[in-house]
């Protein structure tokens, strides 16, 4: 679980008046296990993988499947709610050779229920997940590269009760 300490952390990375505060915890927190989705994409600077997509199911502590994520990044929960996120903070991951935590805005939301509210997402504790580190260049241009990532979601609103230590 998220201590009371790394949220305040990451709200003091973000260093913005939207940033999450002491009066913000998760509505829920989720357990994503997917893949992230890279093209094969050529540039001015060459070759290099692209993230396309994030496409992961969110499971609660019982496994029980409670969301997924897709582009954008969206989040649809199993009774229909949705959140779409901006990232406004990328903090690097302590985990070598895994994607960057990420604290996002909520830009738009459909639906009452799970996801009513939600102001900001944490995507933290991850694993996996970062672009192949070769196999993409002139021959392989066009190529898609399905990694497979873990990470810990926090959907917040405001007026929550505090996370605890």
């Amino acid at each position: 679980m998220i201590h009371r300490h790394a949220l305040l952390m990451l709200a003091a990375l973000v260093g913005t008046p939207q940033a999450p505060s002491d009066g913000m915890a998760g509505v829920i927190r989720l357990h994503g296990e997917g893949v992230q989705i890279y093209d094969c994409q050529k540039s001015s600077a060459g070759y290099a993988w692209v993230l396309r997509q994030p496409d992961a199911l969110l499971t609660d502590a019982d496994g029980h499947i409670r969301a997924r994520q897709s582009a954008g990044p969206n989040w649809t929960a199993a009774d229909g709610s949705e959140v779409a996120g901006q990232a406004i903070a990328t903090i690097p991951a302590p985990r070598p050779d895994a994607i960057p935590w990420l604290v996002l805005r909520a830009v738009s939301q459909d639906g009452p229920n799970t996801l009513d509210g939600v102001t900001y997402v944490l995507r933290i504790e991850t694993v996996g997940g970062v672009a192949p580190a070769g196999g993409c260049d002139h021959d392989h241009d066009g190529a898609v590269a399905n990694v497979p990532y873990e990470a810990t979601y926090m959907f917040l609103r405001p007026g929550d009760p505090p996370i605890e230590p």
